[in-house]
């Protein structure tokens, strides 16, 4: 089981959980050695495709036993389903940006979310379909709008191997609701909070603090998934002034006093 947070840089991070003096470049270091997380999940992909140097720089500062979630960049997973072209020059640059990850086997899983926009069809369907036969790598599939929560949805992603991402965001309108899924060896949890300001403030989204009730509920299917998963991976998006942190390590103690215990 890896238990992380979605990115490990945010400027409000910036002495409200990391010391204020604090330097840019010994931000990961302190995230793996400190607070000891064992996984991260990168979403600067999204926007750059990294260098090697940079990939190789956040190698040597965490342990062999730090792995690593790379979010797909947003060509591929905002872009180029709205006219069927899959940008396959991008994804094949990062790619060769990440082998020196994939050579140390810690590049675990990349992350493919998929905006509310993207609705169930066949068009996108196949869209997906040419998205996994070009990734070889584990591939995640984060959908944000209600359409997809179909049966042959899960049957799709089953048999090509691709895992679900179970989210949990705020129950409204057309939004993807929570469900504990496994459809593949590779189980994946994303909490992104229950702002209800959801759709109207990009900052205010993610600013929800998860209560220690609602995580014991988490706790419960991440167990079950455990029993069944080869890897369990749980990230934490709600990062508006570290939340996201403070929560993934309450659901770690939670997790380690009950389910790792028995």
């Amino acid at each position: 089981m890896y238990i992380g947070t979605s990115g490990y840089y945010f400027s409000d991070w910036i002495g409200t959980v990391y010391p204020e003096d604090l330097s840019k470049s010994q931000l990961l270091k302190y995230y793996a050695s400190v607070w000891k997380f064992d996984a991260v999940e990168l979403n600067f992909t999204y926007y750059t495709i990294p260098s090697y140097k940079t990939v190789v720089s956040m190698l040597r500062k965490t342990p062999q036993t730090f792995v690593f979630s790379v979010k797909m960049p947003g060509s591929v997973t905002h872009e180029g389903w709205k006219n069927l072209i899959l940008p396959e020059d991008d994804i094949e640059k990062t790619l060769s940006a990440l082998q020196p990850m994939i050579s140390e086997n810690r590049l675990k899983i990349i992350l493919a979310q998929f905006p509310y926009a993207f609705r169930y069809c066949d068009d996108n369907l196949q869209y997906l379909q040419r998205l996994r036969n070009m990734v070889k790598e584990p591939l995640a599939i984060e959908f944000r709008h209600r359409s997809w929560d179909n049966e042959k949805v899960y049957e799709f992603l089953s048999s090509s191997g691709l895992s679900f991402v179970i989210v949990d965001e705020p129950r409204m309108k057309e939004l993807f609701p929570y469900k504990p899924i496994k459809t593949s060896r590779i189980s994946y949890f994303r909490f992104h909070g229950r702002n209800e300001k959801w759709f109207y403030s990009s900052t205010e989204r993610y600013d929800y603090d998860y209560s220690e009730e609602e995580l014991r509920v988490f706790s419960d299917d991440i167990a079950k998934m455990l029993k069944e998963s080869q890897d369990v991976f749980v990230f934490f998006n709600n990062c508006y002034r570290g939340k996201a942190l403070q929560n993934a390590l309450t659901l770690r103690s939670i997790l380690e006093n009950t389910v790792l215990r028995s």
